[in-house]
């Protein structure tokens, strides 16, 4: 009896497991491996590693926020009209605020357009990104600050659900503002992890 409640338990954990990964979803973590490139006060070049971490801490320390486990910086899929976005989120859903807009990649009246599609094989495409307030590695800026070079592809996980697929490179800079005195030029590359919302 023990064994055979055993045995079914485990099949619907992983049943559970298996509906959880082909479920629609449209915010996944956000992943990204970088360097900053700024000069010092004896105006030579030094690069400093950055993270998603990093990312989110300074967004975190900006909004009074001192425990990271309780915000998560995500890769949302239409996460605005003009395209994805890359939100600060608390860990409940919540949005908090918008990191990056990667807006216009598909815009033929702009002269940009895409190649291949997400459903079929891929797309790749080029994504002005764009930032709305300063903070260490963004500022306030009406145009785009950089680009993002994303491979998007959603993979059918049967019954009508889909599996996303998302990386890319991304280059941006940041004028000085606040405590920021020299520019800054960030390079890095970028992948979505697990699914959040």
């Amino acid at each position: 009896m023990k064994k055979t409640k055993l045995t079914a338990t485990i099949a619907l954990l992983m049943l559970g497991s298996l509906l959880a990964k082909a479920q629609n979803y449209t915010e996944y973590r956000f992943i990204f491996y970088g360097t900053a490139y700024q000069t010092n006060s004896a105006g030579t070049l030094v690069a400093t590693r950055i993270t998603d971490q990093t990312l989110l801490k300074s967004r975190a320390i900006q909004g009074g926020i001192g425990d990271l486990s309780k915000v998560a910086i995500v890769y949302h899929v239409n996460g605005n009209s003009l395209g994805d976005t890359i939100d600060i989120i608390s860990t409940d859903g919540t949005y908090l605020t918008t990191e990056f807009g990667l807006y216009f990649g598909d815009d033929r009246a702009l002269g940009r357009t895409v190649v291949g599609s997400p459903q079929a094989g891929g797309q790749r495409r080029v994504d002005p990104m764009y930032t709305f307030d300063n903070s260490e590695y963004t500022y306030s800026n009406s145009d785009s600050v950089g680009a993002a070079f994303t491979y998007k592809r959603f993979v059918p996980a049967g019954k009508g659900k889909t599996n996303a697929v998302i990386n890319g490179t991304m280059s941006w800079s940041v004028i000085p503002t606040g405590t920021n005195t020299n520019p800054i030029l960030c390079i890095g590359t970028f992948s979505i992890g697990k699914p959040m919302f």
